[in-house]
């Protein structure tokens, strides 16, 4: 009996495996969902021919750069500084490292100081992003209009249908809801005294609602054009602008995607300190481990390196980043900057202002320039243990952005 049961459990749990295999299988990805909205195409056409025009809702050209502009996006939320929030030094008459007094630095930005030899640091951060708003236009009322009938086949109809059809027009809606939260699972260690290292593994979930409606209006009422029986989502029934079989079209979708994101491998090196500003080199290797499909992470590799530059007066630390991704045509390549200052006001507590931006080289009309504010703090209770928040702010509209972004840290130091 004992023998039958566990057979039949076995068999149960491989059924539930096919099945579950078979729906991972099946499941689009949400960039195919986004871009196969009524199949990709809306067909149309005249009474009482049957032939079918087909026409791209023009509303869904707009997401094409939408991997780059997540590109972007993911930019935005620069990895919480690894480089760690103290700096210590041998001191040789008691054969010992220190801790140094000094700010505990920024979260997005780096300083030139590292680590020190043999110390160690683990970090976790999160962040969380909605999306608003689309190159300005908010991703809650995005629309398109086109002729119901393309030119090319309303030029092969009849002169009475052309009349018939030629002041139809078709409108697209969209309403569309986009988040992303991040987390960031890092640890640093200084190899010499100038020289540290840093590897982060990112999780990622993203979540995509979408509802379209697509409708042909006949200014004349004269019995213009009308979807394709074929055609996905075409409406039946309906009431008010959709009153009339055929004039309507709805579709959408809710999906969520988690998994691992992308890897960060980094190193810095603390060059040299001058009167202005200590100075350091720092290289970001990005392994793209994350479903470029699914807006996890990027589609191949970036390389960026980065010129570091700060330097304490008194309390305050202003401090400067310029680097560059070097990415794929499919991603992006951008110039990157963060500079801002911050303030060391309790020996427990730094607060952070910071400025960054993103020029996006490719001038395609997308992410072309994106900038954001961010405020920040880092508080130590005890010991080598940091807790850091902070909330970024859009000062433009370019590109895909959010109206906040929500970062909090905690870090310890060994």
């Amino acid at each position: 009996m004992e023998t039958r049961r566990r057979a039949v459990i076995v068999r149960m749990v491989a059924a539930c495996a096919v099945v579950a295999l078979g729906r991972a299988a099946a499941a689009e990805s949400l960039e195919h969902r986004l871009t196969n909205l009524f199949g990709g195409t809306l067909a149309t056409s005249i009474t009482p021919r049957d032939v079918v025009d087909a026409q791209r809702p023009l509303v869904l050209d707009r997401f094409r750069g939408l991997s780059a502009a997540l590109a972007s996006a993911h930019a935005q939320v620069p990895v919480p500084s690894t480089a760690g929030d103290f700096s210590f030094m041998l001191v040789p008459e008691y054969d010992a490292y220190v801790r140094v007094p000094q700010s505990l630095g920024p979260t997005f930005a780096e300083r030139a100081p590292t680590l020190g030899q043999h110390i160690f640091t683990v970090g976790v951060a999160y962040s969380h992003m909605d999306f608003d708003t689309l190159e300005g236009d908010s991703l809650r009322h995005l629309h398109s209009t086109q002729p119901a009938l393309s030119p090319m086949f309303l030029a092969q109809l009849p002169p009475s249908d052309q009349l018939r059809a030629s002041d139809n027009t078709l409108e697209t809606q969209l309403n569309m809801r986009f988040s992303l939260d991040v987390l960031y699972l890092s640890a640093a260690m200084g190899v010499t005294d100038s020289i540290d290292v840093s590897a982060t593994l990112t999780l990622v979930r993203a979540y995509m609602s979408v509802h379209a409606n697509a409708v042909i209006h006949d200014p004349n009422g004269d019995g213009g054009a009308y979807f394709s029986g074929t055609q996905r989502g075409a409406v039946v029934g309906g009431s008010g602008a959709c009153s009339v079989d055929f004039t309507c079209a709805t579709d959408g979708f809710s999906q969520t995607s988690t998994g691992t994101g992308d890897i960060l491998l980094r190193a810095k090196w603390h060059v040299m300190d001058f009167w202005l500003a200590d100075v350091a080199l720092a290289g970001v290797l990005t392994l793209p481990t994350g479903n470029a499909d699914d807006y996890l992470g990027f589609n191949d590799p970036t390389v960026t390196p980065w010129l570091i530059a700060s330097k304490a007066f008194g309390v305050v630390t202003p401090h400067l980043n310029l680097g560059y991704a070097l990415r794929s045509g499919s991603d992006g390549s951008q110039a990157e900057w963060i500079a801002g200052f911050d303030i060391r006001a309790a020996a427990w507590l730094t607060l952070a202002f910071d400025a960054l931006g993103y020029h996006d080289d490719n001038r395609d009309g997308v992410n072309d320039d994106v900038y954001q504010a961010a405020l920040t703090g880092k508080w130590n209770p005890f010991g080598n243990l940091v807790v850091g928040g902070g909330a970024q702010l859009p000062m433009n509209r370019d590109g895909l952005r959010a109206d906040v972004i929500y970062t909090l840290q905690v870090e310890q130091t060994f």
